[in-house]
């Protein structure tokens, strides 16, 4: 099979013949192809996908040619990355939508759009990657790229985001440039001299990408999957979060068209928001936070005045029944147990219990007994009420699924 999206990556369509079809174990039609421009699912990116047109096969009802859906494309045999005398022994395996006879010619047509998003989102990756190894020495022990969220690599140290971001800048500082992105197969013995990335040990012809000019080498990589041919296409380099991971870090991150539509659409939200506070963007995070500040201080004075309505309830009695006062979903907790505690000095004898919730989404509870063992309670509760929780023997804590009538019939029976 002679690969020729790893030669020439802006190959848009060929003219070849099927040299192997079948069904495979899923039940899914697959063809062999003598020249591909298709490159398979390897690498942490998805396969290409793309058309297949029969050539002088016509619909019988519009005259168009007929086509064939490339929707997956799979490696069999020895990994591809690396490219040999022995190319016959590496295989992949396109499922198609639809049966084709072996020594059928086909034009084949590649999905553009999405091969060329891939493009810049992996080549982005390679001079992200390349700068933080040359500055930190940290190695990209994984790559996921993502068709609809976030390009993701793993790297072997700890990276913080404004050491990210100054790495981004760098990045951008190299998509400016315009520098060329090439691919070379150098000899075993070439290979000895040339220092370059590796997430694995690779058999046979190394298929290495350079990024750089005359005056400047900023990565590479070994790599078996398409490139853009300079790094201005690239466009730009966006750094989305870094997150700790597996003793390293994983930085999401997108590249080129997608990272504009991701900036545009963090404007149009930023902007919406600045409409609304009748401000400008700028002001928002400020304006945001003081909201954020009286927010809480009326909720602290919100729940005082909940958790005092509470304690005047059981101070006139209303508790006296059941042992249980009920409020509302959003009591906080340390309200709950100051209600608690005042339930327990009350009825020190008996077991009490407050309830924060309804019954359709459930109850939050604090309960127990200052003169019994409060743990005897939490397994009533979830041999009866399939309740969750625990706690010591003073006082217990969790959940519960059940309606009020239910909850204060077993404390009436306890």
């Amino acid at each position: 099979m002679n690969r020729l999206y790893e030669t020439n990556s802006y190959i848009k369509e060929i003219e070849t013949t099927v040299t192997e079809a079948g069904t495979d174990e899923k039940g899914r039609s697959f063809i062999c192809l003598a020249d591909t421009i298709f490159f398979p699912e390897e690498g942490g990116q998805n396969a290409d996908t793309g058309s297949l047109y029969i050539i002088d096969g016509k619909e019988k009802d519009t005259g168009e040619p007929h086509e064939i859906r490339i929707i997956d494309g799979i490696i069999t045999g020895r990994n591809t990355c690396s490219t040999t005398s022995e190319a016959s022994e590496i295989g992949i395996k396109y499922i198609v939508s639809e049966p084709v006879v072996v020594g059928t010619v086909v034009k084949c047509r590649l999905d553009w759009d999405l091969r060329y998003d891939r493009m810049q989102n992996h080549s982005g990756e390679h001079i992200l990657t390349g700068v933080i190894h040359n500055r930190y020495g940290f190695d990209n022990v994984g790559f996921h790229l993502s068709d609809n969220g976030f390009v993701t690599l793993d790297l072997s140290g700890v990276l913080t985001y404004g050491q990210a971001i100054e790495a981004e800048k760098e990045a951008n500082r190299v998509i400016y440039a315009n520098m060329p992105i090439k691919d070379s197969y150098p000899t075993a013995e070439e290979l000895k001299e040339i220092e370059y990335r590796s997430k694995i040990d690779i058999e046979g012809q190394v298929r290495l990408i350079t990024i750089g000019n005359d005056e400047e080498t900023v990565d590479i990589c070994a790599c078996c999957a398409p490139h853009v041919a300079r790094t201005g296409e690239i466009g730009l380099i966006k750094v989305i979060s870094v997150m700790n991971w597996k003793g390293g870090v994983q930085i999401a991150m997108l590249c080129g068209r997608r990272a504009l539509e991701y900036i545009n659409k963090e404007h149009d939200i930023l902007t919406e928001t600045a409409v609304l506070l009748s401000t400008e963007m700028v002001n928002v995070p400020d304006i945001v936070n003081k909201h954020r500040e009286e927010i809480a201080e009326l909720r602290a004075k919100l729940a005082g005045a909940h958790e005092q309505s509470a304690i005047d309830k059981i101070g006139s009695g209303e508790a006296d029944e059941t042992g249980c006062i009920f409020v509302g979903n959003d009591f906080p907790a340390g309200s709950m147990k100051n209600i608690y505690n005042v339930l327990a000095e009350r009825y020190s004898n008996r077991y009490v219990a407050v309830f924060a919730g309804d019954d359709e989404a459930g109850y939050r509870y604090n309960a127990g007994c200052r003169d019994r063992d409060s743990r005897e309670l939490g397994e009533r509760l979830r041999n009866t009420l399939n309740a969750r929780g625990g706690g010591s023997a003073d006082m217990i804590q969790g959940q519960v699924r059940a309606t009020q009538k239910e909850i204060e019939e077993l404390f009436l029976n306890i």
